[in-house]
């Protein structure tokens, strides 16, 4: 592999020419600093300035790749049968075992409606079974690309591989093969043909929009078959089966498809108002040979007109309430019908066919993922009426807080800042979970808990995490008030939810950030696939003694009764509960009803008397007294244009009953005590209880449709036509909306075609229905300016998916001739390489070490001022080193036997001495220096003459560079006799 150097900035190496005065520097310092040094700063100092110049010129090492990576693209739609992707996978597992060198790597994708990474691109990936995770009745090749070409790896040349049928349901491969063709990626292609001759499909179920009650009418189903077909087609109302032929056995119809398209009509009359489901079915004989059962269904929604219609909702414990509720609509000639909360999971559509919904101490958790927000668009865009009745599951306590339903209540559901009511804490303890899209939906269920408490109560959040230490266990978010939640929704969406082996360090973390705030109820929530090592005994008593129950939610797991009985026992030991979830749609509703739990203190208890504000209109115009209640959900008025007529003095003010208002399109009233349930026992007694809430009711209701409005909706491909027409909305506004399958609402924009007639179009990609609402100013009969609208629906059986009866291989053929790809057949057994270097370069990437460059030079620099600040003292060195090893002996007892050896040699007259003799290293005591006196002065009496010194007797080192050896030679002159000083003026002749 190939390492050539480039600059980025190359004119920087002009300051190299520094180095020539840094030379001439470094000679004349030779004088001051000696050779040595001089030499080592000079060398120094260039080291530092090429490192510097090579920094500033941004060096960049260039290295070449010579491993091909291969990335797989399977598709695992729908459309593609069964055994073409079985065929496809053994062709995947034989072609990537083939690498040709070592760093060779392979990649999978798999796509669907979404793409998922399956293996990252590596030398030891393996490619064995191939499954997909997420939903597979859509197709999106596009994003599958996409997420490709940002994955593979830059150090290789990269080749993409698409196995696929190259049918899209949405996206466009074309637009994503640009890209690829761009950035130099070749995609090979491996068509997956197929063609089902004997496919029956019902492309579409026709009924009006809008019939009246009694009405009769016609709805036409057309059915497609490739040959004669014979069966049986069926049709159910709102899920209820309809005798097509009550002459013969049976609810279905016998009837045989021609080879073509045929239709059949069904004749249908409705007693009842509302909106009516209507799905037809086809069941072929098994002799057809008809390969897919999703696209052998029809759907359609009729609106049946009549005078009002209302539905009530039970929460469960309700019935009483809603029993009385629905006999005083009845006897005032309005419809009314109760069902329960999973009812309105049918969405939107399914609401629209009533004038209000009355939700009577229904949960939040009780409700569909989507319904939440259908809710809300019944009321603000399709101009429903919506009524909320308190009890102990209904408001806050009912985990409505901050969801999209309370958007449109007339009242707050938090408490009051003021009120001192009782905290509560909640503890999530998060283990990422082995099912599709886990760390998804472990990040929805933290998000739905933190939702449903109160800014009050205290929230904090425990993962796992391998840099946390030894135990693993961190805080995504510490235990504090949720305040207005924004940090606490921001800590779960950011939050890495690991693999923990062990409950324990977790669940001690979750204990001590419980124990240190202050709260009523205290609660634990464990979310897991069951595999981590139970917690001690101990620690669990420990949360039990505490007072804090723990819930565990057991999700997909190893299917082990192991796992299944060690989250019971947590739950069970600590007065929890534990869920065995399947579906991980339903997480969300667990989590905000366990949420909830923490939320009790907004149950207030009591005999409260209410009072009123008398009102000149609105639900309660004329109401001048109400009955008491014994207790109701703490709520807070809203701001704005929300009215609260009724209220309760409580010892710390005044608290709401009822509250109304206007919100976008439709009405909301609400109501934070039951009627004759737990609380409402005097309302129960009370003889007007039947017409006051029969006006509220009313008051809430969605105005009557005009009679000279008609809307329709119909399907045309992939894209449904919406038309209006009406004599009264000519030359005014008209507002449109469509709320799809989600429950969203989306803006739907309508253009004048002609007088009277309005027309516009949108997406039907998803499956389920479309409701469309058109609303247009009017007056209602109490005189109050209100939003008139008309409802129609469309709903979309199944998805584009199953519509495929046929391969797409030509819009494959031209992805791979447009990015210099192959197009490789499933029969191709031999000769087939995943790691084909025609046609590819190999990558050149370049790593930036300006950087590092720049940090060696300043290290350098540091140690060219030390070498030129700093001296060595050698001599000092080496007797601090002697000193510290034991070494020398004492400096007195050194010289005085130094002195005694030298005198016994003298007296022997030796000259050298003897075997045996020591020889200290130590120099002999300095000698006293006589005192200086004036020349020509005598010398005192007594006093020797002192001898002027011969310079060739001075010992040849002197002060502090004398060593020991020089002290040696010096005891040996000595000895010889050579110390001229002993022998006096008589006989040295000095003066």
């Amino acid at each position: 592999m190939l390492m050539p150097i480039t600059f980025e900035h190359p004119w920087w190496l002009l300051l190299l020419l520094i180095l020539l005065p840094l030379w001439w520097l470094a000679w004349h310092s030779e004088a001051v600093l000696g050779r040595f040094k001089a030499r080592l700063s000079f060398a120094l100092r260039v080291m530092v300035v090429l490192l510097l110049t090579g920094s500033l010129a941004r060096p960049l090492i260039e290295r070449t790749g010579e491993g091909v990576t291969s990335l797989i693209i399977f598709d695992a739609s729908r459309s593609v049968p069964l055994s073409l992707q079985e065929q496809a996978t053994a062709f995947l597992q034989r072609a990537a075992a083939s690498r040709e060198r070592p760093e060779d790597g392979v990649g999978l994708i798999t796509v669907a409606m979404e793409p998922e990474i399956a293996a990252l691109p590596s030398p030891v990936t393996v490619v064995s079974e191939i499954g997909h995770a997420g939903p597979t009745e859509e197709t999106n090749l596009e994003a599958a690309l996409r997420l490709a070409l940002a994955t593979l790896p830059r150090t290789t040349a990269n080749r993409i591989l698409l196995v696929s049928d190259g049918n899209e349901t949405s996206g466009s491969l074309i637009a994503a093969a640009e890209e690829a063709y761009a950035a130099g990626v070749p995609i090979d292609v491996v068509p997956l043909e197929f063609q089902l001759t004997s496919e029956v499909v019902v492309e579409e179920l026709r009924a009006p929009s809008r019939v009246r009650i009694g009405q009769p009418f016609e709805a036409r189903v057309t059915i497609r078959s490739p040959v004669d077909a014979p069966g049986n087609l069926r049709l159910l109302v709102d899920d209820q089966p309809i005798d097509l032929d009550p002459s013969t056995p049976g609810d279905g119809q016998r009837v045989t498809l021609r080879s073509g398209p045929s239709q059949f009509p069904i004749p249908l009359t409705f007693e009842g108002s509302g909106a009516r489901r209507l799905r037809v079915i086809f069941e072929p004989d098994p002799s057809v040979g008809d390969a897919i059962e999703e696209n052998n269904v029809g759907e359609a929604i009729v609106f049946v007109s009549g005078e009002g219609r209302v539905l009530f909702v039970d929460g469960g414990g309700a019935g009483a309430e809603v029993e009385v509720l629905a006999t005083a609509m009845r006897r005032s000639g309005i419809d009314a019908e109760v069902v329960e909360p999973r009812a309105l999971d049918a969405g939107a559509a399914f609401m629209a066919g009533f004038d209000s919904v009355v939700l009577a101490n229904v949960p939040r958790w009780s409700l569909g993922l989507e319904t939440d927000a259908a809710l809300y668009s019944y009321v603000h865009d399709l101009g429903g009426g919506l009524v909320m009745l308190g009890g102990d599951q209904s408001f806050g306590a009912g985990g409505w807080i901050d969801s999209e339903t309370a958007k449109a209540l007339p009242l707050r559901l938090d408490p009051p800042q003021t009120r001192q009511i009782l905290r509560g804490a909640l503890a999530l303890v998060m283990h990422s979970c082995e099912m599709p899209q886990g760390n998804y939906w472990g990040k929805q269920v933290a998000i739905s808990a933190i939702e449903a408490l109160t800014r009050l109560d205290h929230v904090g959040i425990v993962v796992y995490d391998w840099a946390a230490g030894m135990t693993g266990a961190s805080w995504a978010f510490p235990m504090q008030p949720a305040g207005d939640k924004r940090a606490a929704l921001a800590a779960a969406n950011a939050m890495q939810v690991g693999d923990m082996p062990d409950f324990a360090p977790s669940l001690r973390m979750a204990r001590e950030g419980l124990l240190s705030v202050k709260g009523g109820v205290k609660h634990a929530i464990i979310i897991s696939d069951g595999d981590p090592q139970a917690p001690p005994p101990s620690l669990l008593n420990d949360y039990r003694r505490d007072g804090i129950t723990i819930t565990t939610v057991l999700v997909v797991g190893h299917g082990t009764q192991a796992d299944h009985d060690k989250m019971k026992f947590m739950a069970d030991s600590t007065g929890g509960r534990f869920y065995f979830v399947r579906n991980p749609r339903d997480l969300p509703q667990i989590f905000i009803k366990e949420a909830s739990v923490v939320s009790r203190s907004l149950l207030q208890e009591g005999r409260f008397a209410p009072q009123l504000q008398p009102m000149a209109s609105g639900p309660t115009k004329g109401v001048t007294t109400v009955p008491p209640v014994d207790g109701f959900v703490l709520t807070v008025a809203r701001e704005g244009l929300a009215q609260t007529p009724i209220t309760l003095q409580t010892a710390e003010g005044p608290d709401p009953l009822l509250a109304y208002w206007n919100h976008g399109l439709g009405r909301a009233v609400a109501f934070t005590s039951d009627v004759s349930g737990r609380w409402g026992a005097p309302w129960a007694a009370w003889q007007g209880v039947g017409p006051f809430w029969e006006q509220v009711i009313r008051w809430c209701m969605r105005p009557p449709q005009p009679r000279d409005a008609s809307l329709r909706v119909q399907l045309e491909g992939g894209r449904a036509t919406v038309e209006l027409e009406s004599a009264v909305t000519t030359g005014a506004a008209v507002q449109a909306t469509m709320v799809g399958p989600d429950g969203r609402a989306r803006v739907l924009p309508l253009r004048q075609v002609a007088a009277g007639r309005w027309r516009g179009e949108f997406e039907t990609s998803d499956q389920g229905a479309y409701l469309v609402n058109a609303g247009f100013a009017s007056e209602s009969p109490d005189g109050e300016r209100r939003v008139s609208s008309v409802q129609a629906a469309v709903s979309v059986p199944y998805a584009r998916e199953f519509r495929s009866l046929r391969d797409n291989s030509a819009v494959l053929e031209a992805v791979a001739k447009r990015t210099g790809g192959r197009v490789i057949k499933l029969s191709d057994t031999v000769g087939v390489s995943l790691f084909e270097r025609a046609g590819i370069q190999a990558p050149r990437t370049a790593r930036r070490v300006w950087d590092l460059l720049a940090i060696l030079a300043a290290a350098l620099f540091l140690v060219d001022v030390a070498s030129r600040r700093l001296a060595f003292d050698s001599k000092e060195a080496r007797e601090r080193a002697a000193r510290a090893m034991g070494r020398v002996e004492a400096v007195g007892d050194a010289s005085v036997a130094a002195w005694r050896k030298a005198r016994e040699r003298a007296a022997r007259g030796d000259s050298e001495p003897k075997a045996g003799d020591e020889v200290s290293a130590v120099p002999p005591p300095t000698r006293r220096a006589a005192p200086v006196r004036p020349e020509g002065q005598a010398a005192p009496e007594g006093e020797a003459p002192r001898k002027t010194p011969d310079p060739r007797s001075a010992p040849p080192g002197t002060g502090n560079e004398a060593d020991g050896l020089a002290r040696l030679r010096e005891a040996k002159r000595r000895a010889r006799g050579d110390d001229r000083d002993s022998q006096g003026p008589e006989q040295g002749g000095g003066t």
